[in-house]
């Protein structure tokens, strides 16, 4: 659409006879002695017309797209005014937009407030679908805190049983102790006695001696012994206890968000192997990051609990999204795995790592990682009954960059308590 001449003084063509029915133009005045002389009003009514021109335009633009048109939404175009000529007819874009009256246009209050509407359903659709997915991640959570109840109770009772157990068993002991201790008080004022009588004891005397000092240091081993397992006992005690009390909280939060949330679906079936529960904490896990390796020793692991190890590693990932704040959290790694109810073991000894220096290596996008701190699954013996996950924590300063890695789920890697 081409600009037309708003200067003064130019000759307009000559106007052609109207047709019939087409209201005419009056001709311009001419004076008898001399030539033809412009007509303003002529002049006039083509700036009327490419005004309209140009609102038309604008009316156009906002019926197809639904839009105020900016000034370079019309730079380019060949179907559009070219901003330029609107400028230099209105004084200014702004100018133009309030000529046609656009900021007080009700048609376009009601487009906005429709595209409000839109964004708005939008983000409500969004937060749904947050809530669904937190709905069924809380479930996820309850089913596993059931579970995980249910076994530490029943392992509470279990070291309940054996710390009864060991407690006789350390009554006995330090009976049998006291008993020799007396016995052995006894041999030596005997031995005391006979000395004086006859100046030195007898080769009997003194073997019996000897053999109720090896009892007496073997009854003193075995007390110390079980004094030991009892106060294992007793640590193994207050971690279930913490984590008994965290899977409680855990449960009870849960129901009452999957209740306020109205949630209706049904729970998700607990992992049926190891591999099973990595690949879902991976894909579930916003923070933790987990190696080829991680996945690779999980196929490999026997351990009879996956759920358990689906939930650790989904704590690890709340863990993870703490340490990912480079100004820290207050508190050290360890003391925030304790909080969530982890078995956080700060490291291996190096020695087990000089013996196994692969064992606690693994790469990462071309990084090599080296594994300590790690977490420990179950009790008792043997990989169908104790797993262990081992983690690489990265603090940013190379080019790994900061986060808590997986890089071994499954069997415990070799140290010093193993063969």
């Amino acid at each position: 659409m081409g600009k037309r001449s708003r200067r003064r003084g130019e000759q307009s063509e000559p106007q052609e006879a109207a047709e019939p029915g087409e209201a005419s133009v009056a001709p311009a005045p001419s004076r008898p002695d001399g030539p033809l002389r412009p007509d303003g009003r002529l002049r006039e009514v083509a700036l009327l017309v490419e005004e309209a021109d140009y609102l038309l335009a604008l009316y156009r633009w906002i019926v197809l797209t639904g839009e105020v048109p900016r000034a370079q939404d019309w730079l380019r175009r060949e179907e559009w005014p070219h901003p330029d000529y609107v400028i230099d007819v209105y004084g200014s874009w702004e100018k133009f937009l309030q000529h046609a009256e656009i900021p007080s246009s009700p048609l376009l209050a009601r487009v906005r407030e429709a595209d409000d509407e839109r964004k708005s359903v939008a983000a409500r659709q969004q937060q749904a679908e947050r809530d669904l997915a937190r709905v069924e991640d809380l479930r996820r959570q309850v089913e596993t805190a059931k579970r995980r109840r249910e076994a530490a109770d029943a392992e509470r009772s279990e070291l309940s049983a054996r710390a009864e157990r060991l407690a006789s068993q350390l009554e006995r002991a330090e009976a049998r102790a006291a008993a020799a201790e007396a016995h052995l008080a006894e041999r030596r004022q005997h031995a005391e006695s006979v000395v004086g009588a006859r100046g030195e004891a007898s080769d009997e005397w003194l073997a019996a001696h000897e053999a109720l000092l090896h009892e007496l240091d073997a009854v003193r081993a075995h007390r110390e012994e079980l004094l030991r397992q009892v106060e294992e006992l007793r640590e193994a005690a207050e971690q279930d206890a913490k984590a008994i009390a965290h899977l409680s909280q855990t449960l009870g939060e849960a129901a009452a968000a999957a209740e306020a949330n109205g949630a209706a679906a049904e729970p998700q079936p607990p992992p049926a192997t190891v591999a099973e529960a990595v690949e879902r904490a991976a894909a579930q896990a916003q923070h933790l990051v987990f190696t080829r390796a991680a996945h690779e020793a999980a196929a490999d692991s026997p351990y009879r609990r996956p759920a358990d190890v689906l939930d650790t590693l989904m704590r690890l990932d709340e863990l993870a999204a703490l340490y990912a704040d480079p100004d820290g959290f207050g508190r050290s790694l360890s003391q925030a795995a304790d909080e969530l109810g982890l078995k956080w073991r700060q490291n291996v000894s190096g020695v087990a790592r000089s013996r196994n220096p692969h064992a606690y290596s693994v790469v990462h996008d071309g990084e090599r990682l080296e594994l300590g701190p790690h977490v420990a699954i179950g009790s008792g013996s043997g990989a169908g009954f104790i797993a262990r996950i081992y983690l690489h924590v990265a603090d940013g300063a190379g080019n790994v960059p900061r986060g808590l890695y997986v890089g071994h789920v499954g069997r415990h890697l070799p140290d010093t308590t193993t063969a």
